[in-house]
C-alpha cells in the first residue's frame, strides 16, 4: 500500500484527476484552485474523496485551506477515513468560529481552538511513531501541534481514504465558497504581480507597522466570463458608454481597449480608452490602483468570483429583481396583509421566489417578513427599514414638533438637525408606472448603453416623506454619499439621552447622560466601568472626533479596496445590461439569443412574473428607478455595500451592541409620520443588529433601483468588514491608552476583540 504522503494534487489543471479522486456535489477544479461551492438554501456537502487507500502509518497527508465556507450551519472538512464500518476518523473541522480536531470511533478525540483563517491557514494529519498529531501553519514550513493522541491498536491505518469536503445539513442562505490548494506538495509563491504589489505597499509606507506588510495579499480571481461565450464576447461583463452593437452588446475592440488600459496600469492607456461618441465618462477605474497609508492595500482583499452569466444563481438574482421593481410602491408596513391576499403583488413574490428562484441568496422559505431583507444577525428583526433611518435624538429642551421627541425625526447635528424625511420622486399612482420608471424601451436602454447623459430627469415629490417603500429606499441611495446615513447614526448614537425617547427625558442631557453606551474597550466611556478614567473623557481619541474621522477614513478605504475589484478583476454586467440581453431574447421576433438559465426566461414569459412582463412596462428590460440606470462602473463589488460594511463594523466597533431600541417606530402610509411599530418582535432589536438592518437597507435599496444584484450586497458587506477590521487592527498599535480595545460582532455572528496588533476571537 503507497503511502499517504505520495498522494499529491497541485489543483492546477482546472479539472479533476479520476485516477486520484472520485468528485462528490458542487465542487470543481478552477483558477487553478479546488472551490466547493453548495448552493444556498439547501442541505448539501461537496468533496473529493480518494479513489484508493494509502498507508498513514509513519506518513501524513496536507493541504493548504485558502478560505472556509460562511459561519454557521456550515462545515469544512479534512479527514482521513479508516474504517468505515466502525466510523473511524481523524479530521479537522472548521465550523461556527471554531477549528477542531477529532478522532471518532473507538478512541474518541476532540479539541477545539478558536479558528484563525491566517495562522491556520494549512492543515496537516501524521502519524509518528505510534502516535497521531493534527498541526496547522501559517506557511505550510513551520508547524504547531493542535492536539495528539495514542494510535488506536485497531482499526489500522494501512488503507485510510481521503476525504476533503465542505457544506452544510442545514438549509442557509448563504453558504459561501470553500477554497483549496496544494494537497501534499510545497504552497506555491504569490504571484509576481502580488508580490510586487505587496513590496511597493511596504516602500510607500516606510513608517507604517509591520503588521501591514506581512499582510499576505490575496490572489483575484474572476468567474471567466470574458473568455465564457467565445462566440458572443463579453456579453457577460460590464460595457456601459462602451461602444456595442445594434443589439447592445459590447464592441469587442471597444471593450479590448479598457482591458489594455487596466493590464498596463499606465496611465495615458486609461485616456486612450475607446468610448461610444459623446458619451457619459466611465467613474474612477484607477481608483484601485492608489496605495493607502493605513489599513489593508486595497489590492490586499478579494472577493470570490461572482456568479457566471449563464447561472442558475444569476438568473435567480435577476428574479428577485424584476420583484423589487415591480414592489417598488407597496409600502413595507403591508407585506403581511398582501402577503394573504392571492395574486397581490406581494403575494406573487413570496410565490415565485420560493419555487420559480429559490437559489437567489435569501433566506428560505420567502415570507412576508424576510422579503427583500438581509440575511445578517438582526435584518429580519423588527420592521424594514432601521431604526437609524427613521428616528431623531430627542433633547427634552426643544419645543415639541421641532426635535423634542426622536418620533419627530430630527437629528441633532450640533446646533442645526438633519430631517430624516425627505424629498423622495413620485411613485405610482400618483404617476403612471410609464413614468416612475425609466429605460423600459429598447431604444432608450441602447442610447443609455452607449453613453446618453440621462441624470437629473428624476420627478420630485413636493412633500418631505421618511422611507416608506422601496422606491423612496431607492431615492435615499441616489443621492447620497453612503456615510451619510452612518453619521447620522453616530450623531443619534452619541446624542441620545437616557429616556424611553417618546415620552420626554425628565432632566436628563443630550451628548452627557447618554441612552447608547460605548464599548467597554474604551477607557473613557461608559462612566463608572473599571477601565473608565477618574480624570479624563475621550475626545480626539476615543471620542466624538476620532469616530466621525475613522467613518470618512475608512469610507474612503473601502471604496477604494471595492473598485479594485469592480474594474481590476471581476467587471461583472449590471443587472440593466442582464435585462437588455433578456429582451433581445425574449422579444418578438427575437434580436439575439444568449446562453440564459431556463428559469428567468420561463418566469418571464409563461410564469409568475409573465403577470407583468412586457404588459406592465412594453418590454422585458429590468425598469430602472433612477432616469440614467446604473452608474458608469461595474456591478461587483457594490460601493455602497462596501462602505456600509466598514462603517457598520466601526460603529459596533465603538458602540455597546447589545443596548436595547426602544420604541420602534415606522413609517406611516403615505409616509409624513412615524408610527408605534406593533409587532411582536419589537422588543428584541438591539443597537446591533439595527446598525447590520441599516447597512443592509443601503446596500438593497440599491439593488430595488435595480442597479446591483444581490450577490454583489452579500459578498461587498463582507469585503467592507475585513477593511474595517484590518485599519483597527493597525490604529489599534498607535493609541497611548491603556489596556484600550474594540471589540465586535462580525456579520457571521462571531465575536473578536482587537487590540495590540491583534484580532482574537472570542468565544
Amino acid at each position: 500500500m503507497a503511502k499517504a504522503h505520495t498522494l499529491t494534487d497541485t489543483f492546477n489543471d482546472n479539472s479533476t484527476d479520476g485516477s486520484k479522486w472520485g468528485s462528490y456535489g458542487p465542487i470543481q477544479e478552477v483558477n487553478q484552485r479546488l472551490e466547493i461551492r453548495p448552493a444556498g438554501n439547501v442541505a448539501q456537502y461537496g468533496g473529493y474523496k480518494s479513489v484508493a487507500g494509502y498507508d498513514l502509518r509513519d506518513s501524513s497527508i496536507h493541504i493548504e485551506v485558502v478560505q472556509t465556507l460562511y459561519a454557521g450551519p456550515c462545515e469544512t472538512n479534512f479527514e482521513a477515513i479508516i474504517d468505515v464500518g466502525t466510523n473511524t476518523k481523524m479530521l479537522f473541522n472548521a465550523g461556527g468560529g471554531l477549528l477542531t480536531c477529532l478522532l471518532t470511533g473507538a478512541n474518541p478525540l476532540t479539541r477545539s481552538v478558536p479558528y484563525d483563517p491566517e495562522s491556520h491557514r494549512w492543515w496537516r494529519l501524521r502519524e509518528s511513531a505510534k502516535v497521531l498529531y493534527w498541526d496547522v501553519s501559517i506557511d505550510g514550513q513551520d508547524w504547531c501541534t493542535l492536539a495528539s493522541t495514542s494510535t488506536p491498536a485497531s482499526p489500522s491505518l494501512s488503507s485510510v481514504v481521503v476525504n476533503i469536503q465542505a457544506g452544510t445539513d442545514d438549509k442557509t442562505a448563504y453558504p459561501g465558497v470553500a477554497i483549496f490548494e496544494s494537497f501534499n506538495v510545497p504552497g506555491t509563491r504569490e504571484s509576481r504581480r502580488s508580490e510586487e504589489r505587496r513590496l511597493s505597499a511596504l516602500a510607500t509606507r516606510e513608517k507604517a507597522a509591520q503588521l501591514a506588510a506581512s499582510r499576505r495579499h490575496a490572489e483575484h480571481f474572476n468567474n471567466n466570463d470574458e473568455v465564457n461565450y467565445p462566440d458572443r464576447p463579453f456579453i457577460g461583463n460590464y460595457s456601459k458608454s462602451l461602444k456595442h452593437d445594434a443589439v447592445g452588446d459590447p464592441d469587442p475592440i471597444s471593450y479590448g481597449s479598457l482591458l489594455r488600459a487596466l493590464e498596463s496600469r499606465d496611465p495615458g492607456d486609461f485616456e486612450e480608452i475607446v468610448l461610444a461618441p459623446n458619451a457619459l465618462k466611465l467613474t474612477n477605474p484607477q481608483a484601485g490602483l492608489a496605495f493607502d497609508l493605513e489599513g489593508p492595500d486595497a489590492q490586499a482583499v478579494t472577493q470570490p468570483p461572482a456568479p457566471r452569466f449563464d447561472s442558475k444563481q444569476a438568473a435567480a438574482e435577476m428574479g428577485e429583481l424584476y420583484w423589487m421593481a415591480v414592489a417598488r410602491d407597496v409600502p413595507f408596513r403591508d407585506y403581511a396583509s398582501q402577503a394573504g391576499i392571492a395574486n397581490s403583488i406581494i403575494e406573487r413574490a413570496v410565490r415565485s421566489l420560493n419555487t420559480e428562484f429559490p437559489q437567489f441568496g435569501g433566506t428560505a422559505p420567502v415570507t412576508a417578513q424576510n422579503l427583500f431583507r438581509g440575511i445578517f444577525p438582526g435584518d429580519q428583526v423588527g420592521p424594514y427599514v432601521s431604526q437609524f433611518l427613521l428616528k431623531g435624538n430627542s433633547d427634552p429642551r426643544k419645543p415639541d414638533t421641532k426635535g423634542r421627541d426622536a418620533d419627530e425625526g430630527f437629528i441633532t447635528y450640533g446646533s442645526q438637525v438633519i430631517d430624516q424625511r425627505q424629498l423622495t420622486v413620485k411613485g405610482f399612482p400618483d404617476v403612471s408606472v410609464a413614468a416612475a420608471d425609466y429605460l423600459t424601451s429598447f431604444t432608450n436602454w441602447l442610447a443609455v448603453q452607449n453613453g446618453r447623459d440621462d441624470r437629473g430627469n428624476d420627478q420630485f415629490d413636493t412633500t418631505r416623506r421618511f422611507i416608506r417603500n422601496l422606491r423612496d429606499g431607492a431615492n435615499y441611495v441616489h443621492f447620497d454619499q453612503v456615510v451619510n446615513a452612518y453619521w447620522n447614526a453616530a450623531f443619534i448614537l452619541l446624542s441620545e439621552p437616557n429616556g424611553n425617547q417618546l415620552a420626554g427625558m425628565g432632566a436628563s442631557r443630550p451628548q452627557v447622560d447618554k441612552e447608547f453606551p460605548c464599548d467597554t474597550g474604551n477607557p473613557y466611556d461608559p462612566p463608572g466601568t473599571a477601565g473608565d478614567s477618574r480624570t479624563q473623557m475621550g475626545f480626539a481619541t476615543f471620542g466624538a472626533p476620532h469616530l466621525l474621522q475613522l467613518l470618512i477614513e475608512v469610507s474612503g478605504r473601502a471604496a477604494r479596496a471595492v473598485w479594485w475589484q469592480k474594474w481590476g478583476v471581476h467587471r461583472r454586467l449590471r443587472p440593466e445590461e442582464y435585462g437588455g440581453r433578456i429582451d433581445n431574447h425574449l422579444s418578438s421576433p427575437s434580436r439575439r439569443t444568449y446562453p440564459l438559465d431556463a428559469s428567468i426566461r420561463n418566469s418571464l414569459s409563461t410564469g409568475v412574473l409573465s403577470a407583468y412582463f412586457p404588459s406592465r412596462w412594453g418590454s422585458f428590460l429590468l425598469p430602472q428607478a433612477y432616469p440614467e440606470g446604473c452608474p458608469n462602473h461595474p456591478a461587483y463589488g457594490a460601493g455602497h455595500a462596501t462602505v456600509s460594511g466598514a462603517c457598520a463594523t466601526l460603529l459596533k466597533a465603538y458602540f455597546e451592541e447589545s443596548t436595547p431600541i426602544e420604541n420602534p417606530l415606522i413609517a406611516s402610509v403615505d409616509g409624513t409620520t412615524l408610527e408605534p411599530y406593533p409587532g411582536a418582535d419589537s422588543g428584541q432589536m438591539t443597537v446591533g443588529g439595527e446598525l447590520n438592518k441599516l447597512a443592509s437597507n443601503i446596500s438593497l435599496f440599491r439593488n430595488a433601483a435595480g442597479v446591483h444584484w444581490r450577490s454583489d450586497y452579500t459578498e461587498s458587506i463582507l469585503l467592507g468588514e475585513r477593511v474595517a477590521i484590518g485599519l483597527l487592527q493597525e490604529l489599534s498599535l498607535t493609541y497611548n491608552e491603556d489596556d484600550a480595545f474594540f471589540q465586535l460582532t462580525r456579520f457571521d455572528g462571531t465575536t473578536v476583540r482587537i487590540a495590540h496588533g491583534g484580532v482574537e476571537p472570542v468565544v
